[in-house]
């Protein structure tokens, strides 16, 4: 609100601001800006939310190579004669995933801090072509989602199935296929595993479900900064296509090789070898 006086009277004009503009300033001063105000603040919301991810990832897996760590320091000290060594196999595997993910990061943050600078200096001098960062990322985008949906499909299929397995065979010795007896020896409570099994399922169904939807809302911010300018949907159609043909023939002969084929063997040997 503000008054005014008049030259040739004592009374006050008031001028009201409208709600609209009102609003308009409260978004402008919580809007994402570019520190050095030269990147347009909704193209830069693009940078600082990637910058962003990539902290909170390094955050994380570090905090998971750190636990990983101390969980193998205590299994070789302290719980050295009361834990099943079998566990260690995983443990090991996650703090050596974390580590490879940390390093992949570090770099990624390099390249990004590179992308900002650069694409700075290309408004400085008048350019407005879209930085090449913003075109991989869009593109990786649709890549990563497309390996993201064939992951939890496999994920879904095979976990599903070893989750059955495991629950009709934690009470079975058949043969010399002693699966009761090896069970126990690996886990003393197979029930409680095969509860988490499912809980681990159920949450990668969620998990999948939040980054899809994640990876969706990026995809949105960066078409509506940059519209066509990144690349053609055409293009990204025939990329998912290609990324689709050759992660289902994966998948498909992923099955034939544990499923059909150890069929197929399995009939041959009792109709032909077990006879003779």
């Amino acid at each position: 609100m503000l008054d005014l006086k008049p030259i040739y009277n004592t009374g006050t004009i008031t001028f009201i601001e409208s709600h609209e503009k009102i609003n308009l300033k409260k978004i402008d001063s919580t809007c994402i800006k570019d520190p050095e105000g030269i990147i347009p603040n909704g193209i830069y919301k693009v940078f600082k939310h990637e910058k962003d991810r990539q902290i909170f990832l390094l955050c994380f897996f570090s905090l998971i190579t750190i636990a990983m760590g101390i969980y193998v320091a205590l299994l070789r000290t302290v719980f050295v004669n009361r834990i099943n060594w079998f566990w260690m196999i995983p443990t090991i595997l996650i703090m050596v995933l974390s580590i490879w993910k940390i390093i992949l990061l570090i770099l990624e943050m390099k390249h990004l801090r590179q992308s900002i600078s650069m694409y700075r200096e290309s408004l400085v001098l008048g350019s407005r072509l879209t930085p090449p960062f913003i075109s991989n990322l869009y593109i990786d985008l649709y890549k990563v989602q497309t390996k993201q949906n064939w992951i939890i499909i496999s994920f879904l299929f095979y976990g599903t199935i070893f989750t059955l397995l495991f629950w009709w065979l934690k009470d079975i010795n058949w043969w010399i296929f002693k699966f009761k007896d090896w069970i126990t020896n690996i886990t003393k409570n197979p029930q409680l595993v095969g509860f988490i099994l499912i809980f681990i399922l159920f949450m990668s169904l969620l998990f999948y479900i939040y980054f899809t939807v994640y990876r969706k809302k990026r995809i949105i911010d960066i078409q509506s900064f940059f519209g066509n300018e990144v690349i053609s949907q055409t293009e990204i159609d025939q990329i998912v296509r290609q990324k689709n043909k050759i992660y289902r023939r994966v998948f498909l002969i992923s099955v034939l090789v544990f499923f059909v084929l150890p069929f197929f063997g399995w009939i041959i040997y009792k109709k032909f070898i077990k006879k003779k």
